[in-house]
């Protein structure tokens, strides 16, 4: 729960139900606690409702492939851009504060993950590399991944995903 009025009131769901549906603009990026919170609880709904859900995680790699804080602009743009990019039903916010963002899709439909999922990479990975510019110092990297991939998912492998420089196709 949050310490918004809403959620210490009468009607704590309806807070949290507030604070979702304003979770998906550049201004109101989820930190990381909230965020990580979010997939459980989407996750949780997910197995109950059939309907899975997703986790995209977008960070950058040096050369060497460890992951380096994204700053700035680069951090504006990749936010701004996100929220173009994506339903008014997902949440945007850090999977690990300040280094790897995370974006939350939810109710998906089953029939149509692979093809929406494969999409969605491909469009953001597009957009991304044009709104950040070229450059060879670092890598941007994309994830797709099942909550229950997360587990799993270690920063220190990602360097074994090959790094795809941002002037290069993903």
């Amino acid at each position: 729960m949050g310490t918004d009025p809403l959620s210490q009131s009468r009607w704590p769901l309806l807070g949290e139900w507030m604070g979702r549906t304003m979770s998906s603009t550049p201004d109101r990026v989820c930190p990381e606690e909230r965020f990580q919170r979010l997939v459980v609880n989407e996750s949780k709904r997910s197995r109950r409702s059939g309907h899975p859900c997703r986790i995209v995680l977008l960070y950058c790699t040096n050369l060497q492939g460890l992951v380096i804080p994204l700053a700035g602009e680069l951090t504006g743009k990749a936010f701004s851009l996100l929220a173009r990019s994506c339903r008014d039903t997902d949440y945007i916010g850090w999977y690990r504060q300040g280094d790897i963002v995370g974006v939350l899709l939810t109710t998906l439909q089953r029939e149509s993950i692979a093809d929406g999922c494969k999409t969605l990479k491909a469009r953001l990975s597009d957009r991304l590399r044009d709104a950040l510019g070229n450059t060879t110092k670092h890598f941007l990297q994309i994830h797709l991944l099942a909550p229950d991939d997360l587990a799993t998912f270690m920063v220190s492998n990602c360097a074994s995903v090959s790094p795809v420089p941002l002037n290069q196709v993903l």
